[in-house]
């Protein structure tokens, strides 16, 4: 995980990384071993702005230098879903791929690929057809997430 550290403040110690990594760990086993929801406790409707705020750099960036110069899909559809997410949904295949403007084989891709890593969950609303499948971060990713968004926009605090 990359968190960006602004200029102001100290790089975190060994021990403090070793300690996310451990906790993260624990909280790997702790949702393989039951279906818990995700720790959010309203921390994360702090986050909505400025989390809202670094999507629309993302995107701002991308049509400023070319969308393909700071390619990076997997995370802008981990951002997406944690933003549906802090205000309760989830989103299909061709509402990542429109928003994010990707071409549709790319989001199922990186969704499989995330799916098989256990951060996404999905949500079928149209039993025939896997685009119309709403895709939801599982609780293990809404948790990293959060300790990200904690990390990059509250600067740890």
């Amino acid at each position: 995980m990359t968190v960006h550290i602004p200029p102001d403040r100290h790089m975190p110690s060994q021990e403090a990384v070793d300690l996310v990594v451990a906790l993260q760990r624990c909280l790997t086993n702790f949702h393989a071993r039951q279906e818990e929801p995700a720790i959010l406790d309203g921390e994360g409707n702090d986050q909505r702005p400025a989390l809202a705020r670094y999507v629309e750099a993302r995107r701002m960036r991308s049509t400023l230098f070319g969308h393909d110069l700071f390619a990076d899909p997997a995370w802008d559809i981990l951002l997406l879903l944690y933003q549906a997410e802090l205000e309760g949904g989830g989103l299909t295949l061709e509402q990542l791929s429109e928003t994010l403007r990707l071409s549709l084989s790319v989001v199922v891709g990186q969704v499989g690929v995330m799916e098989r890593r256990g951060l996404l969950d999905e949500h079928r609303s149209s039993p025939s057809s896997r685009r119309r499948r709403a895709i939801r971060l599982s609780p293990l990713a809404v948790d990293a997430m959060a300790s990200w968004a904690s990390l990059a926009f509250d600067g740890g605090d």
